[in-house]
């Protein structure tokens, strides 16, 4: 580019703003390097199955087996048509866990929380190494998990009411896991209930699993879950983990001194925190990292 000068030898102000324009449109800019965002590397699944043997087992007694459940979106409760619904069960929303994580293929045993705790709290309505332990607050449960996880095999917790209920369908949308099941001809073969169990809990793992191999996810003994209770809101939600307070606890699953409605897979009841009563156990849930 060649500057023509004036009467004065100066270059004009109209030649320099020429020179910038001509500047700007013909420089070469370096290559812009475009920023880049690190993925979120997808966890790896874990094993299928967790075995745990406690120290202090009985020979005879069941070790602590954990299944693994895969993360998924379900729709919790029940609709308003369902048979047997209560209106707590409402409203159906939809609820993602973005996390896989195990649960107890079996409610924990008599012979599992004296492992754990050194004494039987069961008094009756069902003794035996292989029973589900009762008579345990969610308080208490509280304990044998602190006490647990301080021996270093995993990291233990009870289940969320979302995850509790997702585990039990096992990807399923009927009533029960097994089906709708409206004249309960089939519960007999899932459940221990009312008409079936003889005036006690038995010994867990007897009766079919569903299809993610948890068993007794209905009837035997109602198991505590961690969140308080609340009504359900209408709307969809990740990874719920219930109100920061509350009056009381949940429970879920049904119970054997109860009704078939009380086995559907949306059943929920709730308690006191520090209740303990013969209907009451708990299973495990073992965080995955």
């Amino acid at each position: 580019y060649f500057f023509d000068k004036n009467e004065n030898n100066r270059i004009d102000d109209v030649e320099i703003l020429l020179l910038f324009n001509y500047w700007a449109q013909n420089r070469i800019l370096p290559p812009m390097e475009l920023p880049t965002s690190t993925p979120t590397p997808t966890p790896e699944p874990g094993p299928d199955e967790w075995t745990i043997e406690l120290p202090g087992l009985p020979a005879d007694a069941k070790k602590l087996e954990l299944a693994r459940i895969p993360a998924g979106t379900f729709m919790m409760g029940s609709p308003e048509d369902e048979q047997d619904r209560a209106s707590n069960e409402g409203p159906q929303h939809s609820v993602t866990l973005t996390r896989e994580f195990y649960l107890g293929k079996y409610e924990v045993t008599q012979a599992q929380w004296q492992a754990v705790m050194g004494r039987n709290p069961a008094l009756g309505y069902g003794v035996g190494n292989n029973y589900p332990v009762n008579r345990v607050s969610w308080d208490d449960c509280q304990e044998f998990l602190r006490r647990l996880n301080e021996m270093g095999v995993g990291t233990f917790r009870l289940p969320t009411e979302a995850e509790w209920e997702y585990a039990c369908r096992a990807g399923t949308t009927t009533r029960f896991y097994w089906g709708e099941d409206p004249n309960h001809s089939m519960t007999g073969n899932y459940a221990w209930y009312a008409d079936n169990s003889s005036g006690g809990s038995r010994e867990v793992g007897l009766k079919l699993p569903n299809a993610w191999g948890l068993f007794d996810m209905s009837g035997n003994v109602y198991e505590w879950c961690a969140d308080w209770y609340e009504d359900y809101p209408n709307q969809a939600q990740t990874d719920p983990s219930g109100p920061a307070s509350g009056a009381y606890r949940m429970i879920r699953g049904g119970v054997w001194d109860a009704g078939a409605g009380n086995c559907r897979s949306a059943h929920r009841n709730y308690s006191l925190a520090g209740f303990r009563y013969h209907l009451y156990g708990f299973r495990l849930l073992k965080t995955h990292p």
